[in-house]
């Protein structure tokens, strides 16, 4: 039997951290102040039932934020940082940890996957408009009732059995973006999808309702998924058929398989999958792999032009690796053909060579890359030659001797000037 809806008598602010606690009892003695009601809502709700750590912190506001985040910050010493248009505002604290603060508020939507509009509402409402029971839970942050739990659709219940519960029959046809959400909160949380909840997803995924995404909102949903678990998020969209649903290919499963080593990959070349884009990554692997509209995938998401130059350069390297990793060449040919070579078109080879294709890709990144000759045109001035055209092929014949030979820079010097085709006396 499922609990009564509303509100719980269970405590669960023991369960934050003595920070996280004393910022959020600030903004409720602060909210009071302001003759208004504030609650922590959503997520970090759901993670504190879990017993895991709040990455985020979101508060919601009974009312106008603009005079609690501008006492918060003087108080606080924080930087505010808005967003009006969904009454919305950041908070980022000194020492780098961010509070949310919106204004509780309803959406609705003009047509199925457009921007929601915004209007203020009640709590009961704000909690009404979520995306799955588990995400519309708050917690009182006043004095008198702090850490009392707001539940009023039985999320609690849905979290100690660990599944996903829309709220209501048009969740995922009114914002698609709750079809990627849930799997993105399947894979992050090992929650299941509720039964009625399964048949909804597939009934969207059916109608494609995700096609009329824009190529930002699908972006930016991609890429949170891809971030966390980027192999078993292909997989599990893959499973969902959620590609096709939002206008997309499918992945293979030779590029499914390649995305699982996309960390092993990562560890063997030293690269910080932090710093690289996972969208370009990701699907670059598979869109290549599958041989499939690399270009229109580009345009489908309407990745930045960095990004693209990545997806696409990824994409043309596996489709058509460069010779020097199928076969041994010398290290100056390796050199000349990979100095361009992008990290994530690296992660992505590596992903598909053989075992000796990824020993001469790593030679390449940990020993050759970054080789600079170890002089310049002001050398062969001094050594008596006007600047011209074939200074060029004089320090890239000085760089060959370097990668080849391990000439030193005497040695290159003098390949230089032979190059230059003069006695250097």
């Amino acid at each position: 039997m499922r609990r009564r809806a509303g509100v719980s008598l269970l405590q669960i602010d023991d369960r934050l951290g003595a920070q996280d606690r004393e910022l959020l009892a600030e903004v409720g003695a602060t909210a009071a102040g302001a003759h208004t009601t504030a609650f922590l809502v959503g997520g970090p709700v759901r993670d504190l039932l879990l017993q895991r750590e709040a990455p985020d912190l979101d508060v919601a506001v009974e009312g106008p934020i603009e005079p609690i985040t501008h006492a918060l910050a003087d108080r606080l010493n924080a930087r505010v940082h808005k967003t009006s248009r969904f009454m919305t505002a950041t908070l980022v604290l000194p020492d780098g940890r961010q509070l949310d603060v919106a204004r509780t508020r309803t959406e609705t939507y003009p047509r199925p996957g457009a921007l929601p509009v915004v209007e203020p509402a009640t709590l009961a409402e704000d909690l009404a408009r979520r995306d799955f029971t588990a995400n519309a839970m708050a917690m009182a942050l006043g004095r008198e009732r702090f850490g009392r739990l707001i539940d009023p659709h039985d999320g609690q219940a849905d979290v100690e059995v660990r599944q996903l519960r829309v709220l209501h029959e048009r969740s995922f046809e009114d914002d698609p973006t709750r079809m990627l959400r849930a799997v993105r909160f399947m894979l992050r949380l090992e929650f299941e999808l509720e039964a009625h909840t399964a048949q909804l997803l597939a009934r969207a995924v059916v109608e494609r309702r995700a096609a009329g995404l824009s190529g930002a909102r699908l972006r930016n949903e991609l890429r949170v998924i891809f971030h966390e678990t980027p192999a078993r998020a292909v997989a599990a969209l893959q499973k969902l058929g959620l590609f096709e649903a939002m206008g997309l290919m499918q992945a293979s499963r030779q590029a499914c398989e390649a995305t699982a080593h996309i960390r092993e990959a990562a560890g063997a070349l030293g690269i910080d999958l932090a710093r690289i884009y996972p969208m370009a990554t990701c699907l670059g692997m598979y869109a290549a792999l599958s041989g499939q509209r690399a270009a229109e995938l580009t345009a489908r998401l309407m990745l930045h032009a960095r990004s693209r130059d990545a997806f696409l350069h990824a994409a043309a390297v596996v489709a058509r690796p460069p010779r020097v990793l199928l076969e041994d060449a010398s290290a100056s040919e390796t050199f000349g053909e990979l100095c361009r070579m992008r990290p994530e078109a690296a992660l992505a080879a590596w992903t598909i060579l053989d075992r000796p294709g990824r020993a001469r890709l790593e030679r390449y990144w940990h020993e050759l890359r970054g080789t600079c000759v170890e002089i310049s045109g002001t050398d062969l001035i001094a050594g008596g030659h006007r600047p011209g055209p074939g200074f060029t092929g004089a320090l890239d014949a000085a760089l060959k001797a370097k990668l080849d030979e391990g000439a030193d820079r005497e040695q290159q010097l003098s390949i230089a000037l032979k190059a230059l085709r003069k006695p250097t006396d």
